[in-house]
């Protein structure tokens, strides 16, 4: 055989290997591939950073949240989050600001609950502090529990249990032990 013929059968030969070699690792790879994207659909949540909730009406913004960590549930319906930040809107001007630890959104019923140390504060001056609050968007109300507290710039105007407020923090209903405090005019 010649030099030319004996290079070029080397050359096929090495050629084949190569494929070979190479359609061993493109089948590994895509099984692994696969594998991942398989295991994917079995996980229970997902946990993703720097979220924005927001909800709009007709194009107009409703409301909004913002919170560090956000993990969804499998069906991605349930929301946990972790320092939340929110505002409510009446007319795109905000009516309503909030912060908590811990919230939990629930994206079916429209629903938030805040919890640990919730600060709610109105476009009036007026302050809402709280252990837990519960935010049903649809019906524009915010049920208060444990350790209420409503403000109107530094004065007390009311401690209880429980309280309902609507989303702008104009109406109020006190529920349960209360201590109610009402100024008119300048306090002397």
């Amino acid at each position: 055989m010649k030099k030319r013929t004996k290079f070029s059968i080397l050359l096929i030969f090495l050629l084949l290997i190569l494929t070979g070699v190479a359609v061993f690792f493109a089948t590994k790879i895509s099984n692994e591939f696969k594998s991942f994207w398989d295991n994917q659909k079995t996980v229970d949540y997902a946990k993703i950073k720097d979220v924005v909730v927001t909800e709009t009406k007709d194009g107009i913004k409703d409301w909004e949240m913002y919170a560090a960590t956000a993990e969804y549930n499998e069906n991605r319906v349930i929301a946990t989050l972790t320092d939340v930040v929110g505002n409510y809107y009446q007319n795109n001007e905000v009516v309503m600001s909030f912060t908590a630890p811990i919230g939990i959104y629930n994206s079916e019923k429209k629903e938030i609950s805040l919890n640990e140390s919730v600060k709610i504060v109105g476009k009036d001056n007026i302050k809402l502090t709280a252990n837990k609050v519960y935010w049903i968007t649809t019906e524009k109300k915010i049920r208060a529990e444990g350790d209420v507290v409503i403000n109107k710039g530094n004065e007390v105007i009311a401690i209880s249990d429980k309280a309902a407020v609507t989303n702008d923090l104009k109406f109020f209903e006190i529920i349960g032990n209360t201590e109610l405090r009402v100024y008119k005019g300048k306090r002397r």
